[in-house]
């Protein structure tokens, strides 16, 4: 479960680290209460689960009433993401000497989870690591043993920080480690991490998402608001139909999978032979007809797609019906992009002769490079058959 911003902040504060004075509002004579209390010049800010908000207008400064009241009423008019803007935070405005980036996320490397300090702070984490890779410090957690703060310090000190900010900052530190353990936390993130021109450290954003998993023991997130987080409709429309799918941004390729595995060894060799994965889709352990294609649906909508990896396996499910589906919707659809289907597994043979009847790639006994091989060699002959019709 993701958190928004306020709520994250409350959760800051309830473990110690330092945040502006904030108060929501959900219309305009909210916001004007909270921005007299507060004390002008006030931040307005767009509370949404998704991110990027600050470079999509979602963020916005007033000095004056007046201009509070056209932030106010331009966020609430705002979607972002295609998340509409019901809930603002007025916060103080600080006065910002330096900005530090903070996060803990788990390293898929190691497994363990990875604590991330930077003095490049205000930009994507990603930005950072490209950018300015030599001042991004890395720390592996062992979650049965956490840091003392004399380690803390000697960790943020590789920032160039000194004296009474090194020390503070090394507490954020400190207290994010124990706020990702103690709240199950898959994401805890601080960007950016503000000193003030008074020499004040304070968290100006909260980001944390809580694995899911762990909700039931979590007693202290039971007055926050249960929602249905997930925002993107082919997300939605896939938590409907029980697979478990996830947008990766701007990629060619969209994949199912028939198991988390197997479907992340999929995209890095998608990404080996120079793809880009669209989509993470697992159909997992119950794949009939009906849910193999309402997944091949959903990938199809995905934005950017040129072509489909099915990699499937048949354990626990049953290859012909898997085969039955998504020949279904092929035939249904017509769908302009290629298609590459790797199949093994029960039922494998009833399986392999629904797909070529219906002229479908297949992949039968090799491997998943070969499957990705296919399959761009598909999306090529796909290019080359629509320039010359528009042609």
């Amino acid at each position: 479960m993701k958190l928004y911003e306020f709520e994250g902040k409350s959760i800051f504060q309830e473990i110690g680290i330092p945040v502006p004075r904030g108060i929501t509002a959900t219309n305009l004579e909210e916001a004007k209460k909270a921005a007299s209390e507060v004390g002008y010049p006030v931040v307005v800010k767009s509370q949404v689960l998704r991110g990027g908000r600050g470079k999509a207008g979602g963020i916005k400064f007033a000095e004056t009433e007046d201009e509070l009241i056209k932030a106010v009423n331009d966020l609430l008019a705002l979607q972002l993401s295609g998340e509409q803007v019901e809930k603002l935070l007025i916060e103080e405005k600080l006065s910002i000497a330096h900005e530090f980036y903070m996060g803990i996320t788990l390293d898929p490397k190691s497994l363990l989870p990875i604590l991330m300090i930077s003095a490049q702070g205000g930009m994507d984490i990603e930005l950072v690591a490209k950018n300015y890779p030599d001042q991004l410090h890395k720390l592996h957690l062992n979650p049965l043993k956490i840091p003392k703060l004399y380690q803390m310090i000697d960790w943020v000190l590789q920032t160039g920080l000194k004296g009474k900010e090194l020390l503070e900052v090394a507490k954020v530190s400190l207290n994010l480690v124990n706020c990702y353990f103690k709240y199950n936390a898959i994401t805890a993130e601080i960007n950016p991490l503000v000193i003030d021109v008074d020499g004040k450290v304070i968290a100006a954003d909260a980001k944390i998402e809580i694995d899911d998993a762990a909700l039931f023991r979590l007693q202290a997130l039971n007055n926050f608001k249960r929602r249905d987080e997930i925002l993107d409709p082919l997300e939605a429309e896939a938590k409907a139909v029980g697979v478990s799918y996830v947008r990766l941004g701007k990629g060619n390729i969209g994949l199912i999978a028939g198991g988390a595995g197997l479907g992340m060894a999929s995209m890095d060799m998608i990404a080996a032979h120079g793809g880009a994965p669209a989509n993470f889709l697992d159909l997992g352990g119950d794949a009939t007809m009906e849910k193999t294609a309402a997944a091949l649906r959903i990938v199809l909508k995905t934005p950017g797609v040129e072509g489909v990896l099915i990699n499937l396996f048949g354990g626990i499910n049953n290859c012909e019906k898997m085969a039955m589906g998504i020949s279904q919707v092929i035939n249904e659809v017509n769908p302009p992009q290629a298609i590459v289907v790797k199949m093994r597994g029960h039922s494998q043979d009833e399986g392999w002769a629904i797909l070529e009847k219906n002229n479908i790639p297949i992949i039968k006994y090799g491997t998943t490079e070969e499957a990705v091989i296919l399959l761009l060699k598909e999306m090529n002959k796909k290019k080359v058959i629509n320039s010359v019709h528009i042609g």
